[in-house]
C-alpha cells in the first residue's frame, strides 16, 4: 500500500495522457432558423445541421431528441413520470394545453432519410441513414420543423405571452464510448447533449425582450438593451417598478435576432414584452471581461436588483475556485418555471431570484462539463451545490444557517445556536437516512431518485460529501484538484471515473474509499472516541470506526468552554472484520486540553454522535446535561437534548387533559427512540398518556427498517401495552409496492370491568400507486383470549380479516375510491365481533371520544366510527362472530366538496331491523363531507336498511343517523415526517 501511495503520482500523469489521447467526442454544428407566433403559441422553424463522427464506429443510423413531444399526451415517459412524483396537472390537462413537434422532413446529404419513432416513446427517434457514416466523415441533415409550445408543466412552455423555449429543436442524442444515450423527456432528470456550435435566428414581435444562448449579433438590439438596462438602472425599489403583470399588445412588425456561439450543447432563449433589464459585468483574474444580465418583471422587482449582484457572485467565484468562465456574457431571467427553482442552460438560465448563484453555476458543470446528468445528476447538481454552498459561507447571512444569526434567540431556543453551516448541512440527509429511505449518491440514475431524494440526496448529500472531502484532502489541493478537472475536461463528457482520476492523481492518494464506497452505496459511517489516555504532555486518543467501510475522521483536542485547540485527521482505516484495524491512535497535545472530541466540525456523515466525546478528567464517557428543547433539534456532541411539545386531550370519561410530550429526536430517528406523553386528567384526578420504546435497526440489504417496540397507553379507565416487531421492505423505498410485516402481541386490562383481554396479531400490508391511482391490501390474523367468566367457559377466538382499497382520480382534484372487506372467525367466541359500521376495537388502536357510551353526540360505533371492519358509513347495530363482507364505494362530486358514498354488506346471521324481518343483506347510500380533509369526515346517510322501507321517516330518524369519523393520527408530527421523506 505504502509503495503505491508512493508510485501512484509518478504513473497517474502519463496513464492519463494516454487515456485521453483514445477518447473521443462527436461535433455537431447547428444553424436554425425560427419564427415565434404568440397568438397559436406555436414555433416555425428550419434546422441545418452538421454532424460529424469522430468515433471509431461506422453509424448506420443517428439517435435524435424530439423532447416537445414529450408533452403529446398522457402515454410519454414524462406523464407517467408526473403522476410518479404526484402531480396530475399535465394528465388532465386539455389538448389545447399540450405540445408537441412536426412537420419534419429530415433529409440526409439532400436526400429523404426514414426516421423511426420509438416504440415507448414518441419523443425519440432513429434518423436511418442514407448511407452509413464513416469514421471521420461528416453527414449535412435537414428538416422543417413545428412546434405547438405547451403550457408550463415543466421546463418548456410558456404562461400567458411569456415563452421558456427549451429542449425544442430535432437534436441528436450522444453517441460516446458507451453507446448512444437517446432518453426521453423527464421533468426529474436533465440532459446529455453533444458539444458543438450555433448559429440561430429567431423571428418574433419587435416588442420582446429576449436572454438567449450565444453573442447577440444585432447591434440595434443591443442599444435596445442598453436602453432599457440604463432605464431600470435608474429605479431603485420596488416601487419604482411597479406591479402591472399585463402582457401589452404584441408590436405588428417582426424582428429577427441573430445568436452565435461556439464550445456549448444546447441552445435556450427566453422572451417576455414585460421584461425590465439590468446590467453589469465582471473582470475575471485573466483580466477578460464577461457581461452580466437579468432580465425581469415587476414581480419580485426588488429581489431581482439584488440577483444582478448574485450573477456577478457567481461569475467570480466559480472562476477562481473551479476555472475561469469561457463565454462572453451570463444572463438570469424570470419565468414561469414549473421545474423546480429555476433550470439552466449554457449562458442563459430561468430562475428564481433566490436561486441565481445556484443557477449560473450550472455553467461550469452542466454548461462546459457536460458530464451526462441524467444518469449522474451528481457530478452537475451535487458538485454546484458544493461551490453554490461555499458562496453562501462568505456571507454569513445566507446559507443554510443564516437565518441563525438573522433570530439568534430562536436560534438559542431550539439548540441550534454556535452550531456550523456543515451540522445543518448533514440534517436533511440523516433525517432520510435514519429510517432507511437515502440511496446512494452515485449509480441511481435521475428517474431512479425519491422525488424528495433527488433534491437531499443528489444535491444535499453531494455538496456534504465533497466538503468533507475537501476538510480531508485540505483545501488548497482540492481546489487544485477541481481546477484540473476543469481544465482538463472542459468542452467534453466526464464520467464520475475521470473525476476520481484526477482527484487522485492531485492529491497523491487512492481515493477509492469517497468515490466509490462513500458515493455508490448507502453505507451508514459512525466513528468513536473509544479510549484516551493522559500521559504526561500528550493525549494519546484510541479512534475506532463502527463503519461497513473504510474512511478519515478529523479529531480535535477543545478546553473546557469547548473551543478547538488542535485538529487531525486520522488516516483511512477500517471497514474491516478485524478489530484491530478498525482503531487507530492520534497524539494531541496536553495542553488546556478539557476533552477530546470526534468530528467537531460535523463534516462527516455520521448519523449518531452521542459517543463523539471523551473528557480528560472524570468519566471519560459522560453526557452533557440533559436540556429541554421545544419541537425539534439536532443531536450535537457538546450537548443532548430532550424535546418537548405541549399536548392537550379530551373524552367523555376522562374530560379535558392537559400534558406535554417529551422525545429524543424528531427530525432523525436514533437506534433507540423513546416517547413519553403524560397527560393529566383534571376530572378524574388521574395521570393518563403515552409512552413507547423503539429500537431502530437499518438493515443493509432487503429490508429498509426493522423497528422493534413496546407501547404504553393509558385512557378511559383502560391501560394497554403492545410489544411489536414491524419489517418495512423492500430496502428501496421508492419506484415499486411497499410492504409491511408486523407480529404484536396486546394486553388491555379494563380497570372498572377489573377484566384483560390479549391479542396476538400478524398483519401483512402492501400499498403501491401514484397520484392517479393507488391500491393497497392488508390482511390481519389475530388470536384473541379474554378472562375466563365465572362458570370458566372458553373465551378464546381466531379471526381472520383482509382489506383492498382501490382510488383513481377523474379529474385533477377529484376521486373514485372503493373498498372490499371481508373476515372469517377461525375459531369463534361471543366476546368477539366483526361489526358491520366499524369495528369494537379490542385493542384500542383508534382515539374514540366516547369509547363508554356516555354522551349522546360522540358515542362510539353509534356515532363516531373507525372506518374498519365492515366500515358501512351508516350505524347499523350488526355484528357478526362468523363472518362479514362489505363493499363501499366513494365518489367525489364535481363542484362541491362532498362525495357520495354506497354501501353494501352481507353476514351469516340474520338481523331484525326497522321495519324489516331478519335479514342478512344491508346496504346504505348518503353524502359525506369532509371537514378536515382526511382527519375528520361526517357522514350523511340518506338511504339503507337502518331505515324502516329503507328512508328516512323523521328529522330526528334522519339526524341521528350522522356519523363521523376522527383520524387523530393523521397529525402525529412522526407519521407526517415519515410519509414526506417517503416522496
Amino acid at each position: 500500500m505504502k509503495k503505491f501511495l508512493v508510485l501512484g503520482p509518478l504513473l497517474a500523469g502519463p496513464l492519463l495522457g494516454l487515456a485521453q489521447s483514445a477518447t473521443w467526442q462527436q461535433q455537431v454544428n447547428y444553424s436554425i432558423d425560427v419564427t415565434l407566433d404568440d397568438r397559436q403559441h406555436t414555433l416555425s422553424g428550419r434546422e441545418e445541421l452538421i454532424y460529424t463522427n469522430n468515433s471509431p464506429d461506422v453509424l448506420p443510423y443517428l439517435w435524435f431528441h424530439l423532447w416537445p413531444n414529450a408533452y403529446r399526451d398522457n402515454n410519454t415517459a414524462f406523464a407517467r413520470q408526473q403522476l410518479r412524483n404526484g402531480s396530475r396537472k399535465f394528465q388532465f390537462a386539455r389538448p389545447e394545453q399540450r405540445g408537441f413537434i412536426d412537420g419534419l422532413d429530415f433529409q440526409v446529404n439532400g436526400q429523404p432519410a426514414r426516421l423511426e419513432y420509438d416504440a415507448s416513446s414518441p419523443d425519440m427517434a432513429k434518423l436511418i441513414l442514407t448511407q452509413p457514416l464513416a469514421p471521420g466523415a461528416s453527414v449535412t441533415i435537414t428538416t422543417p420543423f413545428k412546434v405547438k409550445i405547451p403550457d408550463s408543466f415543466s421546463r418548456f412552455g410558456h404562461v400567458g405571452q411569456g415563452y421558456q423555449i427549451t429542449q425544442w429543436y430535432p437534436k441528436p442524442a450522444v453517441y460516446d464510448q458507451k453507446g448512444w444515450h437517446q432518453m426521453p423527456y423527464l421533468d426529474q432528470g436533465e440532459f446529455y447533449s453533444e458539444f458543438g456550435a450555433f448559429d440561430v435566428r429567431i423571428t418574433l414581435p419587435a416588442n420582446y425582450v429576449v436572454g438567449a444562448t450565444g453573442v447577440l449579433q444585432n447591434p440595434d438590439e443591443q442599444q435596445r438593451l442598453d436602453q432599457l438596462a440604463a432605464t431600470a438602472a435608474i429605479k431603485k425599489t420596488a416601487k419604482d417598478f411597479g406591479n402591472d403583470l399585463s402582457f401589452p399588445a404584441s408590436a405588428t412588425e417582426t424582428k429577427t435576432l441573430r445568436y452565435v456561439q461556439d464550445k456549448v450543447h444546447d441552445f435556450a432563449w427566453f422572451a417576455d414584452k414585460r421584461f425590465n433589464v439590468l446590467k453589469s459585468g465582471v473582470t475575471l483574474p485573466s483580466g477578460r471581461q464577461v457581461t452580466s444580465w437579468v432580465m425581469f418583471t415587476n414581480k419580485d422587482a426588488q429581489r431581482w436588483i439584488k440577483g444582478l449582484q448574485d450573477v456577478n457572485t457567481a461569475l467570480t467565484y466559480y472562476s477562481q475556485w473551479v476555472g475561469e468562465y469561457p463565454y462572453a456574457s451570463a444572463t438570469a431571467v424570470d419565468g414561469a418555471l414549473s421545474a423546480g427553482s429555476g433550470m439552466e442552460y449554457p449562458m442563459v438560465t430561468v430562475t428564481q431570484p433566490s436561486a441565481i448563484v445556484h443557477e449560473v453555476g450550472h455553467n461550469w458543470f452542466y454548461g462546459i462539463l457536460g458530464s451526462n446528468e441524467r444518469d449522474f445528476p451528481w457530478l452537475d447538481e451535487g458538485v454546484n451545490s458544493y461551490v453554490e454552498n461555499r458562496i453562501a459561507a462568505q456571507d454569513s447571512s445566507k446559507g443554510p444557517s443564516g437565518f441563525l444569526l438573522k433570530m439568534p434567540k430562536l436560534a438559542a431556543a431550539v439548540g441550534l445556536d454556535n452550531l456550523p453551516a456543515a451540522a445543518l448541512d448533514q440534517v436533511q440527509y440523516a433525517a432520510v437516512a435514519s429510517r432507511g429511505l437515502d440511496q446512494p449518491v452515485s449509480g441511481p440514475n435521475s428517474a431512479e431518485y425519491g422525488k424528495l431524494n433527488y433534491g437531499l440526496i443528489v444535491y444535499g448529500k453531494t455538496a456534504a460529501a465533497l466538503k468533507y472531502l475537501a476538510g480531508y484532502l485540505g483545501q488548497e489541493k482540492f481546489d487544485a484538484a477541481m481546477q484540473t478537472y476543469y481544465q482538463r475536461w472542459q468542452f467534453r463528457h466526464p464520467y464520475p471515473a475521470d473525476m476520481e482520476a484526477v482527484f487522485e492523481e492531485v492529491s497523491g492518494q487512492n481515493l477509492d474509499w469517497f468515490f466509490r464506497d462513500m458515493l455508490t452505496t448507502q453505507n451508514h459511517y459512525e466513528a468513536a472516541a473509544s479510549d484516551m489516555l493522559v500521559q504526561g504532555d500528550a493525549v494519546k486518543v484510541l479512534v475506532r470506526n463502527d463503519s461497513p467501510a473504510p474512511f478519515a475522521v478529523p479529531v480535535a483536542t477543545v478546553d473546557a468552554q469547548g473551543r478547538v485547540l488542535e485538529t487531525k485527521w486520522t488516516p483511512v482505516f477500517g471497514g474491516t472484520e478485524d478489530d484491530e484495524q478498525d482503531e487507530t491512535q492520534l497524539n494531541f497535545r496536553r495542553q488546556n486540553v478539557a476533552a477530546v472530541v470526534v468530528d467537531p466540525g460535523y463534516l462527516t456523515p455520521q448519523l449518531n454522535r452521542h459517543d463523539d466525546r471523551l473528557k480528560t478528567t472524570g468519566s471519560f464517557r459522560s453526557w452533557e446535561p440533559l436540556q429541554l428543547k421545544p419541537l425539534a433539534s439536532l443531536e450535537r456532541w457538546d450537548r443532548h437534548f430532550i424535546n418537548w411539545v405541549p399536548v392537550v386531550g379530551a373524552n367523555t370519561s376522562d374530560k379535558f387533559m392537559l400534558g406535554a410530550a417529551f422525545y429524543n429526536n424528531l427530525l432523525a430517528p436514533k437506534r433507540l427512540n423513546f416517547l413519553a406523553m403524560p397527560m393529566y386528567s383534571f376530572n378524574r384526578n388521574e395521570l393518563n398518556g403515552i409512552g413507547s420504546l423503539t429500537l431502530n435497526v437499518l438493515p443493509r440489504t432487503r429490508a429498509r427498517q426493522l423497528l422493534t417496540s413496546i407501547q404504553f397507553t393509558r385512557f378511559e379507565r383502560f391501560r394497554k401495552t403492545e410489544p411489536s416487531l414491524t419489517l418495512l421492505l423492500p430496502h428501496s423505498a421508492f419506484n415499486q409496492a411497499q410492504h409491511l410485516v408486523r407480529v404484536a402481541n396486546t394486553t388491555v386490562r379494563n380497570q372498572d370491568l377489573d377484566r384483560t383481554s390479549s391479542f396476538q396479531t400478524l398483519e401483512y400490508v402492501v400499498r403501491d400507486g401514484n397520484a392517479l391511482q393507488n391500491w393497497s391490501a392488508n390482511v390481519e390474523l389475530n388470536y384473541l383470549t379474554a378472562d375466563a367468566d365465572v362458570d370458566n367457559s372458553s373465551r378464546e377466538a381466531a379471526l381472520l380479516r383482509a382489506t383492498a382499497t382501490y382510488g383513481r382520480y377523474y379529474s385533477a382534484k377529484k376521486q373514485i375510491r372503493a373498498r372490499l372487506f371481508g373476515g372469517t372467525f377461525l375459531k369463534s367466541s361471543p366476546d368477539f365481533q366483526m361489526g358491520l359500521s366499524g369495528s369494537f376495537d379490542y385493542r384500542r388502536q383508534t382515539a374514540f371520544l366516547d369509547r363508554q357510551q356516555i354522551s349522546d353526540t360522540f358515542t362510539a360505533q353509534q356515532h363516531q366510527t373507525d372506518d374498519r371492519d365492515g366500515a358501512f358509513k351508516s350505524y347499523q347495530p350488526v355484528a357478526s362472530n362468523h363472518w362479514l363482507t362489505t363493499l363501499g364505494l366513494e365518489a367525489d362530486l364535481p363542484v362541491t366538496p362532498l362525495a357520495v358514498f354506497a354501501d353494501l354488506g352481507a353476514t351469516r346471521e340474520f338481523y331484525q331491523t326497522e321495519g324489516r324481518g331478519p335479514h342478512r343483506f344491508y346496504y346504505d347510500a348518503g353524502l359525506v363531507l369532509p371537514v378536515a380533509k382526511n382527519i375528520l369526515r361526517l357522514y350523511v346517510p340518506l338511504a339503507g336498511t337502518q331505515y324502516a322501507n329503507g328512508l328516512p321517516s323523521s328529522r330526528k330518524n334522519f339526524t341521528d343517523q350522522i356519523r363521523f369519523v376522527l383520524h387523530l393520527e393523521e397529525l402525529n408530527p412522526f407519521r407526517i415526517l415519515n410519509q414526506q421523506l417517503a416522496q
